[in-house]
């Protein structure tokens, strides 16, 4: 202990000390998630469920997985959040791109028309009016163009491409490169750490979005995983609603064959959701840290 002490100092074990306890303290909602998904829904309406399953079951995956529009929901979950994060990153490095260059005419309105989409918002009527009006209600680009660009992640790309040396692009430049090579060529290669935070940003919106999902489809074959989950948790909370009414043998009988109920279905959805993102995560982390201080000491 002496050598511990000696080695790092006691506030050093201090500092370790309350940054393992918040780490407990975050992590184990997460963990709490997964422990109730895998429990049977009757055994978890008792409550007191804390470090591992009391009633260990498969279900509340099993009627996730088994849903009959499963497949086609993670496929357009899948394509609308790949479409989308490779698009999305294009249009904004190449927006950005132009208005890094401060000899750009109007200049100046273009990034003033980009920040007021940062504070307002069309509304929910006027966007589905648009929606309907350029063809794209039930269809599935409705998905893909309104996610094209933010101006959010323009300044994450704008700020990066300012703090490169001029020097860099009119070498470039006197080789006979154009402005396209130049963006494709020399800026995106050095530009991975924001790269990787804006595609992390665009995907994890893209894929848990519903809300697109319940107004501007009818569902079926444009079905999307977040929002098949949200139809699943619904139906289970009315099922819920009726055990509550219920009275005497009749409500014993009901909550005794409860295999799954809304929370622990709700885990289990929870836990298949965010699997791919935890998944992915890791390999865009060092990339991520670099990407979201990008500006932070020019301001």
């Amino acid at each position: 202990m002496k050598k511990i002490l000696q080695k790092f100092g006691a506030l050093d074990i201090i500092l370790v000390i309350i940054l393992l306890l918040f780490t407990v303290v975050i992590v184990y909602p997460f963990y709490n998630c997964i422990v109730l998904s895998f429990n049977t829904g009757a055994d978890a309406m008792r409550g007191h469920i804390y470090f591992w399953p009391r009633e260990f079951t498969l279900e509340n995956y099993k009627k996730v997985l088994t849903q009959d529009i499963f497949s086609t929901a993670a496929a357009n979950s899948i394509l609308r959040t790949v479409i989308t994060t490779v698009l999305a990153i294009f249009f904004t490095a190449a927006y950005a791109y132009v208005i890094s260059h401060r000899n750009l005419m109007f200049r100046k309105f273009y990034m003033v028309l980009g920040l007021i989409t940062m504070y307002f918002s069309a509304g929910v009527i006027p966007t589905y009016l648009v929606i309907r009006d350029l063809g794209l209600y039930n269809n599935f680009a409705v998905y893909i163009l309104p996610g094209l660009f933010s101006m959010f992640n323009a300044v994450l790309f704008y700020t990066f491409f300012c703090g490169i040396p001029a020097a860099l692009e009119e070498s470039a430049k006197i080789d006979g490169a154009n402005e396209i090579v130049v963006l494709f060529r020399i800026m995106m290669p050095i530009s991975m750490p924001v790269i990787a935070t804006v595609a992390l940003f665009v995907a994890v919106g893209q894929w848990n979005s519903w809300f697109d999902t319940m107004l501007y489809t009818k569902g079926g074959s444009l079905e999307t995983l977040s929002h098949m989950f949200r139809k699943m948790l619904e139906s289970a909370k009315y099922l819920e609603t009726q055990i509550t009414e219920a009275s005497g043998e009749s409500l014993e009988q009901l909550v005794s064959s409860q295999e799954t109920n809304s929370i622990t279905l709700q885990m289990a959805a929870m836990v298949i959701t965010c699997f791919p993102i935890i998944v992915l995560y890791p390999f865009l982390q060092k990339y991520f840290v670099k990407g979201v201080m990008v500006g932070s000491i020019k301001g």
